[in-house]
């Protein structure tokens, strides 16, 4: 007696015919176009070169179209034009949240505003995470990190067209930082802003070809997390932050 079920459905064969009919395509495995990947160091290096004078020219543009996104993102976006600027943002943000610990990344930005010391007038308590191989230190440090208020961030990048700030893993850098405080504030650069992540991408390319240490992710962060429920109510800071903060700086 014949099986009912046999000839219920479509054949597999069928069924992927009309997809490719659908689609254009011919039979067979499709041919991909990696031509990115077979881009010497000398071109990615003309590319970078034509990127970054491009930026440059461009950098206001930028700026603005950052803000807005970010902002649409949910960071809530600052234009501090000095150093005591940039002191009175983070303070009215530790005065909102009566938080004064504050754990930061060990990032070139810090040295290059005096972070630290300004903070310190304020009365804050910083502690600097960096990422070590000893295991009571790494015990130590995250515990300081899950004490603390307000984690503070530089950015290797920031995508205008998507708002995200982008973190590049680089040793004695911990991305908790970025994670775990209630409240993160990313201090941006605005020489750091990238159009895209086509850019982001392309030099990465670059700093692979010359022997960087590429890491093992990239951290991109784009707003405080966005939960939904089964009837699609959206909750805010689930994971990670509550509130996040983007100081652009020039």
């Amino acid at each position: 007696m014949d099986n009912p079920m046999k000839n219920l459905g479509t054949p597999k064969d069928i069924f992927l015919e009309s997809i490719r009919d659908c689609l254009g395509k011919n039979e067979g495995q499709p041919v991909i176009q990696r031509g990115n990947l077979s881009q010497s160091t000398w071109e990615l290096q003309q590319l970078s070169e034509d990127l970054r004078l491009s930026l440059n020219k461009d950098i206001d543009g930028l700026t603005t179209k950052l803000s807005a996104t970010a902002e649409a993102r949910g960071w809530n976006v600052h234009h501090p034009v000095n150093m005591e600027g940039i002191l009175d943002v983070i303070s009215e943000i530790t005065k909102k949240w009566g938080s004064t610990d504050i754990t930061r990344t060990d990032q070139e930005v810090f040295y290059e505003y005096s972070i630290d010391s300004g903070l310190s007038n304020l009365g804050c308590k910083i502690t600097t995470i960096a990422r070590t191989d000893l295991q009571e230190d790494r015990i130590r440090l995250r515990e300081d990190i899950i004490s603390s208020g307000i984690g503070i961030t530089g950015a290797d990048y920031a995508v205008a067209e998507t708002g995200s700030v982008v973190i590049l893993p680089r040793k004695g850098l911990s991305r908790l930082v970025s994670v775990v405080p209630p409240v993160h504030i990313a201090l941006v650069r605005k020489q750091d802003i990238l159009r895209s992540l086509d850019d982001v991408f392309l030099l990465r390319r670059l700093d692979y070809h010359l022997g960087n240490d590429m890491g093992s992710y990239l951290n991109f962060i784009t707003g405080p997390s966005r939960t939904a429920d089964i009837e699609q109510t959206i909750v805010i800071g689930v994971h990670g932050p509550k509130e996040v903060h983007m100081l652009l700086l020039d």
